[in-house]
């Protein structure tokens, strides 16, 4: 689960085997990542990232054997990181079935209040 979406995101993020469960970015893009892989020997790990244009460099990882003491870390390196630095969280951007069903629904409201301009016209027929 993303921070920032209650939703599941629409693709599963995997970094070096281990599936990202929970991310964060900042307005700066910097944030965190928890991630799991079941196969390896510390099947826990929490990052931080920097993300520029969508793309992730991972790095700082704490690798753990207990989710419940990777969950924390992750919670405790957001935290730390929001009070040392101040930075909002970056709204995720919305999916693009959502960005459609929003443009279609302006498009309607649109066609709704629009006068179109021949309409509106005087013709002046001398």
């Amino acid at each position: 689960m993303n921070d920032n979406n209650s939703a599941s995101p629409p693709y599963k993020e995997v970094n070096k085997g281990y599936v990202i469960k929970r991310s964060i970015v900042f307005e700066n893009d910097r944030g965190f990542a928890l991630g799991e892989n079941p196969n390896a020997v510390q099947p826990f790990v929490t990052w931080q990232f920097t993300e520029e244009k969508g793309k992730r460099d991972y790095y700082w990882g704490h690798y753990s054997t207990d989710g419940e003491k990777s969950s924390k870390d992750y919670d405790t390196r957001v935290s730390e990181y929001r009070q040392r630095y101040r930075f909002n969280v970056k709204e995720p951007p919305k999916p693009i079935v959502v960005q459609m069903k929003e443009g279609a629904e302006q498009a309607a409201k649109d066609n709704v209040t629009q006068t179109h301009p021949k309409n509106t016209q005087k013709h002046d027929r001398g």
